[in-house]
């Protein structure tokens, strides 16, 4: 029953089309495949990018660390998950190699193939786009893992597009270990308010005040401060710290381990007209 519900047959892909799965960009961007749509390993992930402010679909932990690398980059413009290849023009590569066109195993159906991310960043002024294959390492080594591969290599190369694949080994887990700490903490939008603005208020003075702090004070310790300086709950000082780093007003080497026990020497509060609004 389980392996009906996740199979594909004309009947679904059609539907999916009609849905406008892997149209629009953006916000308005739908992923062809959802965390739904895939057997739950437990290693799925869904979460709000800080580039266009929907959930994401992430269905395995590299893909995740990838995303939350390329959300941060600021060169990054736009992110599109599980993103949808023409699959007459799939069915034609394969035809061409002399391989089998990847095949739902319920079903039979020639599937629609996907690359994992297909990312818009801005190099010496315009606009290129990345496509991104994310499988792990131990993956390249089984001969039909790599006649897909060289199927989608085609068809990006036949779009002009860079085409690549990322493996763990490429992920620098520092980074996306510190980006982590702070990226579910880019909007303020879901939380209850006293009144219109009363966080972003709060977050502001925030920021004005961490320069004028002793630089070896842990960033726990003077968010206790923060608090009861604010009136405000314990916790909150913290979790509006967050918020700023994630819409980078404030700054730091993410390279490094971060926490609540970093002294505050490690921040540093963007100029104003960098400042951007987010929730």
């Amino acid at each position: 029953m389980a392996r009906r519900r996740y199979a594909f047959d004309e009947d679904k892909i059609a539907l999916f089309h009609k849905e406008g799965r892997g149209k629009g960009r953006g916000a308005d961007y739908k992923p062809w495949l959802t965390v739904q749509d895939v057997p739950s390993s437990g290693r799925t992930h869904r979460l709000r990018g800080l580039k266009t402010g929907r959930q994401h679909h992430l269905l395995s932990d590299i893909e995740w660390r990838f995303f939350l690398l390329f959300d941060w980059a600021d060169d990054v413009e736009d992110i599109r998950e599980q993103f949808p290849l023409d699959r007459a023009t799939t069915r034609r590569i394969a035809d061409e190699m002399g391989v089998r066109h990847p095949t739902d195993s319920a079903t039979k159906v020639h599937v629609v193939m996907t690359t994992d991310l297909v990312v818009d960043v801005v190099r010496d002024g315009r606009l290129v786009t990345l496509a991104r294959t994310v499988k792990p390492s131990t993956e390249l080594a089984k001969p039909r893992i790599l006649e897909k591969l060289e199927i989608e290599r085609r068809y990006w190369a036949e779009q002009r597009i860079d085409w690549g694949i990322l493996t763990e080994k490429e992920v620098p887990m520092s980074v996306a270990t510190s980006i982590l700490w702070v990226h579910g903490y880019g909007y303020l939008d879901n939380l209850s308010q006293p009144y219109a603005g009363y966080y972003e208020e709060k977050a502001a003075l925030i920021r004005r005040e961490l320069p004028s702090w002793p630089g070896q004070l842990p960033l726990g310790r003077f968010c206790t401060e923060m608090d009861n300086q604010l009136g405000m709950e314990r916790g909150v000082a913290l979790l509006l710290v967050r918020y700023l780093l994630a819409t980078k007003d404030i700054r730091c080497d993410m390279t490094q381990p971060l926490d609540d026990s970093v002294p505050l020497h490690r921040f540093e509060a963007a100029p104003i007209q960098r400042a951007r609004t987010a929730g």
